[in-house]
């Protein structure tokens, strides 16, 4: 089997996808959602944001939705979408799950059961 660029072919590159809280939080709300379902990229970072901040969505201030929302654009959605996870339409900014997504779950709860 030969490794392409949309799959993980290490530990090491699977480490670096779920190595981010903030991909993990994305990981586990985006599960929620259906596969096909198209999703907001403006909802998502009111929904990290009120997650990090431990507050509602509505009360995330607008630094914290910028930075969320900044960092989501221009690093973990990408890297997501590399590894075919979601797709992630920039112009857009859309994100779509794919089944792949249960994969990275599974090793989520494993992790979590062991440490």
């Amino acid at each position: 089997m030969t490794s392409t660029a949309r799959y993980p072919s290490s530990v090491a590159n699977v480490l670096g996808i779920l190595g981010n809280e903030r991909r993990v939080l994305l990981l586990n709300y985006l599960f929620l959602f259906g596969y096909e379902q198209d999703i907001d990229v403006r909802h998502l970072a009111r929904v990290i944001g009120s997650v990090e901040n431990g507050t509602s969505p509505r009360e995330v201030t607008s630094q914290d939705y910028e930075s969320v929302y900044n960092g989501l654009i221009q690093n973990h959605l990408p890297k997501l979408a590399k590894y075919d996870i979601i797709d992630y339409d920039d112009r857009a900014k859309v994100v779509t799950v794919t089944p792949r997504i249960e994969e990275y779950l599974i090793l989520i709860v494993v992790a979590r059961m062991i440490d």
